[in-house]
Parts: structure tokens; C-alpha cells; sequence
């Protein structure tokens, strides 16, 4: 006998016993039927016996050719027989199916029609984990908020380990006021998970929000075990203290945060002001200085006025209108803050009057409020020490 078509047979009893034995594997698991097709009215074994159907002809033709099949060929047919059935099958195990993604995708593409879409999958699939937090994220977006709790709760209950799913669920209850229940669906989420390091980020900036401020200290030093190399745990360290008026321990974890270079402007600049209100004016004026070149214009404009008011201290007004000058150029808004500032308000009528213009800054909301807490707490310092020294002053005379 020819020893090419040996080869042929040989290769073409392997591909089909392998594809049989495979083939039988998957029947113990999924049986498909045409019958269970009809049954459960599902489309998608259609496109497995389509590629089944196509293996079929494709070896009979093989056959009837008798040539031997290369590499390539035998590689096609191995993909599309054995290789794309089985990743379908696993697909529809783990609970993905191709029409369901096709609508997603297809949801993706045509956003006014997403709802639609999405709603469609979850009608012919209601246990459909991708699909339902496909329409949370979609009601999010919308700004539907109470539909999109209702979404992410499904979420959870179908696949509990989702943890993000936890934490936007936390972040929709906190819009919607609904603050004991985001506290306590945190306090869950890290119970199980206690290394969770966005859970405990979100569950501290919710505590810190509602000026709960120990309790949130608690979460920060508990994230801190897991993840001690999270710079921006000391500097959320760092505000919650500003705000329990323990500047000590504040400047402590602003020192540490100012490590890290994408927190050490904002953290020089509250430790600036933290030197400020112990006096060590000296130490202040380092800070500021290290921020007069800063990227973000907030920062900048702030380290200036805060070397004004030193200068005055230092009894040098005209280098205090040059820096409160600079000062409002980069932000004219600080205008406001000067003529508010006792200290300042000497050197008000040399200053130039500042056209508004739009100011570049990252900081956040709470960020520009810890900057506005340490400068009033630095002027109501200031004002009892100038009330002290005044009847001291009246006894001399």
C-alpha cells in the first residue's frame, strides 16, 4: 500500500477519534440536542452544530478527495470542529452566550438603543450577570440612579464576589443620601474582604464626608496593614486630622504623603500651613517656596500668599505686594481671601486689581476645603494672640 495514504489515514483516524472523544466528554456535561434546542429556545447550539455540521462535509470531502490534509488545513478544521465549540460551551457554562454579547456589543455601538438591547438580553436571560451590570452602568451614566441601585443589587446577588459592584452600589447610595446603608454595605464588603483597598478608600471618603472623622480614621489605619506603599492613605490621614484640629499627627502623615511625588505640592502646602499656626515661620517659608513652581496653579498662587503674610511678619511690606501681586495673577479669585485677611489688608490698596481667567488645578473639593480650614484656623490663631498682646499693651501705656 502507498505510504502517503497510510499517513492520510493515520492523520484522519487521529483528528476524528480526538474529535469524538472530545465530542462525548462535553455530551456527559451538555447534551445538544435538537430536541433540547426547541425546548429551552435557544438559538445558540444552532451555531455549534452549524460548525459541526460544516466538520462533517469538510471530512467528507477530505475523503473523497484522498489527499492528505497539511498542516494548515487540519489546524482549520481542529478550530472550527473542536476548538470554537468547546470555547462556546465554556462561554455558555460560565453564563455568556454569543447572541447575548452581540447585543451588547451591538448596545456599545448604537448607545440610543443600549436600553432596548440590554433589556432584551435580561428578558431571555434574567440571571445574566454580564448583562445586568451592563444596564446598572447604563443607568449610572444616565444619571438614574434609584434604577441603577435596583441593577447593582441584582448584580451582587448573582455573582457576590463582584467587589467593585460593591463599591458603585456604595457610591449611587451615597448621592442618594442614603448614607447608613453605603456605611453598612461597606462595613460587609471589607468584613469579607478586609485587604479591599478601594472599598476601604470609599468607605473612609463617605465616613470623612459626614464629619465622621475618628471613625474614618479607623478605616484608613486598618487599610494601612494591607497596603502600607498607598501614599494617598497617609495624606486622607493627614486631612481627617486637620479636621480634628490635631495638627500634630496631621503633619506627620503629610510628611509621609509628601513622598510621593504625585501628593508632595498639596501635602507641602498643608504642612506650610500647619508651620503657620505653630509659628515656625521659618519652616513655613521652605514649604512655600518649594511650591511657588508648582504645576497646578491653586497651589502656587496660595504658596505666595502665604509668603506674603509672611513678609509682612517680617516687617517687609514691599516684597508682600510683590508676592500677594503674583499671588492673584495666577488666581484672581484669592482677591476675595485678601480683603478678607486682617493680616493682609494692610498692603489691600497696593495691590493690582486682577482680570478673572480660568485657573489649572487637579485638587478636589475637599482638598481646596482643607486649604480653606488651615488658613481660617491660622487667622482665628492669629486674631486671640493679637487680642492677648493688646491689653498688655494698653497696661504699658
Amino acid at each position: 500500500m502507498d505510504i502517503s495514504k497510510i499517513e492520510y489515514r493515520n492523520n484522519l483516524l487521529f483528528y476524528t477519534i480526538l474529535k469524538n472523544l472530545i465530542k462525548c466528554h462535553l455530551s456527559e456535561n451538555k447534551m445538544i440536542t435538537l430536541e433540547q434546542m426547541i425546548k429551552e429556545n435557544n438559538t445558540n447550539y444552532v451555531y455549534i452544530l452549524g460548525l459541526e455540521f460544516l466538520g462533517i462535509v469538510i471530512d467528507f470531502i477530505l475523503i473523497l478527495n484522498g489527499k492528505i490534509p497539511n498542516l494548515i488545513i487540519l489546524s482549520i478544521l481542529y478550530v472550527i470542529t473542536i476548538i470554537i465549540p468547546i470555547t462556546m460551551l465554556i462561554m455558555e457554562m460560565k453564563g455568556i452566550y454569543i447572541d447575548e454579547l452581540y447585543n451588547i456589543l451591538k448596545a456599545k455601538k448604537q448607545p440610543d438603543n443600549a436600553k432596548a438591547l440590554l433589556l432584551k438580553n435580561i428578558n431571555k436571560y434574567p440571571k445574566s450577570y454580564i448583562s445586568h451590570k451592563k444596564l446598572a452602568q447604563y443607568y449610572e451614566q444616565n444619571s438614574e440612579m434609584e434604577k441603577a441601585e435596583d441593577e447593582y443589587l441584582i448584580v451582587i446577588g448573582i455573582k457576590p464576589k463582584d467587589y467593585e459592584s460593591y463599591c458603585e452600589l456604595a457610591k449611587i447610595m451615597h448621592e442618594n443620601k442614603n448614607e447608613e446603608q453605603a456605611i453598612e454595605l461597606l462595613q460587609s464588603l471589607l468584613k469579607a474582604k478586609p485587604e479591599y483597598y478601594q472599598g476601604s478608600m470609599l468607605l473612609g471618603d463617605i465616613l470623612y464626608s459626614n464629619e465622621m472623622f475618628k471613625e474614618a480614621i479607623l478605616v484608613y489605619n486598618e487599610a494601612l496593614k494591607f497596603s502600607p506603599a498607598q501614599y494617598e492613605l497617609y495624606y486622607c490621614l493627614g486631612m481627617t486630622y486637620t479636621r480634628l484640629n490635631d495638627f500634630q499627627n496631621a503633619q506627620e502623615y503629610y510628611k509621609k504623603a509628601a513622598t510621593l511625588n504625585s501628593l508632595k505640592d498639596i501635602s507641602n502646602l498643608n504642612l506650610g500651613q500647619i508651620s503657620m499656626i505653630f509659628r515656625e515661620y521659618e519652616e513655613a517659608e521652605k514649604y512655600f517656596y518649594e511650591e511657588i513652581n508648582s504645576d497646578d496653579e491653586k497651589i502656587q498662587a496660595n504658596a505666595y500668599l502665604y509668603l506674603a503674610k509672611i513678609k509682612i511678619i517680617q516687617k517687609d511690606t514691599n516684597q508682600a505686594v510683590q508676592y500677594a501681586n503674583l499671588a492673584i495673577e495666577i488666581d484672581p479669585n484669592l482677591i476675595r481671601k485678601v480683603e478678607k485677611d486682617f493680616t493682609l489688608s494692610i498692603i489691600l490698596g497696593k495691590l493690582r486689581i486682577p482680570e478673572s481667567k480660568k485657573v489649572k488645578t487637579k485638587l478636589k473639593e475637599k482638598e481646596e476645603n482643607i486649604i480653606e480650614y488651615l488658613g481660617k484656623t491660622y487667622n482665628v490663631v492669629e486674631k486671640l494672640a493679637d487680642d492677648i498682646q493688646k491689653p498688655g499693651i494698653e497696661r504699658e501705656r
